[in-house]
């Protein structure tokens, strides 16, 4: 088979993927395997219009039981020329966000009998705020409890508690 021979096949395959593809319209895919393959895509809802964004808040409890007030995760990127070629700083945090908007739209599509602490999603975010706090210098002493909330924050709002969605119960800080 030559190259161009096969070049045909791929184009013709692509083609018959997507008439297959417009003649499915409307009904879900959906499955095991194609959860498992979700965490290699970014969340691609934001072309679909403006809306609330989710964001991450974390607090602790230190020995004196005084919580501290809650800090939001916001991935920031740092650019520099070499970027270009190798970035795994920026691309983690673009998973770690990645991560916030999946347990969003799990908690979206969620039946109310099921336990939010039995997603997937929902024990990365925890060990993702575990991580948060064992790298923030904003953490006085050392924690005991921590607490972590999920908010859908609209673009260009101060957010507060009233946008809440979830959140954690005390956790149990374990070093």
């Amino acid at each position: 088979m030559t190259t161009t021979t096969a070049s045909l096949l791929l184009i013709a395959a692509y083609f018959v993927f997507l008439l297959i593809s417009l003649k499915r319209r409307g009904k879900l895919i959906n499955g095991p395997w194609l959860f498992l393959l979700r965490s290699f895509f970014p969340n691609w809802r934001f072309y679909h219009g403006p809306g609330d964004q989710p964001r991450l808040f974390w607090r602790v409890q230190n020995a004196d039981r005084r919580w501290t007030e809650w800090h939001m995760f916001m991935p920031r990127a740092r650019f520099q020329w070499f970027d270009w070629i190798h970035n795994p700083r920026n691309n983690l945090t673009l998973a770690n966000q990645n991560l916030i908007d999946h347990l969003s739209a799990d908690i979206s599509v969620m039946p109310d009998d099921a336990d939010v602490r039995n997603l997937l999603t929902y024990q990365l975010t925890q060990q993702l705020t575990r991580h948060l706090i064992s790298s923030s210098d904003t953490a006085v002493g050392a924690p005991v409890h921590y607490q972590f909330q999920l908010r859908l924050v609209p673009a260009y709002i101060v957010p507060d508690e009233s946008m809440t969605v979830l959140t954690s119960p005390a956790l149990q800080w374990q070093p």
